[in-house]
């Protein structure tokens, strides 16, 4: 049984810090540099670690990318459990709030999408991705299958669920298009943008997701959105 924070030693949980806060450097500097440019060099500078730190922790660079892309697809999955956890809200609100969480926690996070642009080919290597991908697009299929006609297939209804995730990421990059934020090679990896900006943006989003997706492509749901 794995432990609680509060039942691990103080050297545990240093050690545990120590980790994240590696884990965090790479996120940045692959998210800015991108795996091949990227060196263990640059990431024990970011974190502020000498290099043999970062071995006592991982054994190579792809150990330590490997460990990033996970936990990137593990904040995708707690999130969509999250919010279609949620009980008492029909279907369109349900998928909207998941929306607006993704947008929000890209927004907040925007070397998460820079990294996952600029490393998208390689993430049919990413082990993490075979086991925990299924249960993402398996949360997102199941209650636009309930509100499918009976003759729908789950293959159907899970193409639906990955099309609704794909709308909201290329909703996300015309944003950044459009507010003049989009980077693609240089050592940006944050956005400069106001609050209102953010929110201004994801509420555009959400309503181009409801007119296009639940007004259109869901239009022949059982309960007629």
């Amino acid at each position: 049984m794995e432990k609680t924070q509060q039942q691990l030693s103080r050297k545990e949980r240093e050690r545990l810090f120590r980790r994240q806060e590696i884990v965090n450097a790479a996120r940045e500097v692959f998210a800015s540099r991108g795996f091949t440019a990227a060196t263990l060099d640059d990431i024990a500078e970011r974190a502020e670690f000498g290099k043999g730190t970062l071995y006592s922790y991982f054994e190579s660079k792809e150990e330590l990318f490997d460990t990033v892309m996970s936990d990137i697809l593990d904040e995708f999955v707690d999130i969509a459990v999250r919010t279609f956890s949620m009980t008492g809200k029909g279907l369109e609100e349900r998928y909207l709030d998941f929306a607006r969480a993704i947008l929000t926690h890209l927004f907040d996070n925007y070397g998460i999408y820079h990294l996952l642009m600029r490393e998208m080919h390689r993430m049919h290597q990413q082990s993490h991705l075979a086991t925990i991908l299924p249960d993402f697009f398996l949360i997102l299929r199941e209650p636009l299958r309930a509100a499918l006609p009976e003759d729908a297939d789950d293959h159907f209804a899970g193409q639906l669920g990955f099309l609704f995730f794909t709308m909201i990421l290329s909703l996300f990059r015309s944003s950044l298009h459009l507010l003049g934020q989009l980077h693609c090679s240089d050592e940006t990896a944050e956005l400069q943008l106001t609050p209102g900006e953010v929110s201004a943006s994801i509420d555009r989003c959400i309503t181009l997701l409801r007119q296009a997706f639940f007004n259109g492509v869901l239009s022949m749901t059982k309960e007629g959105k």
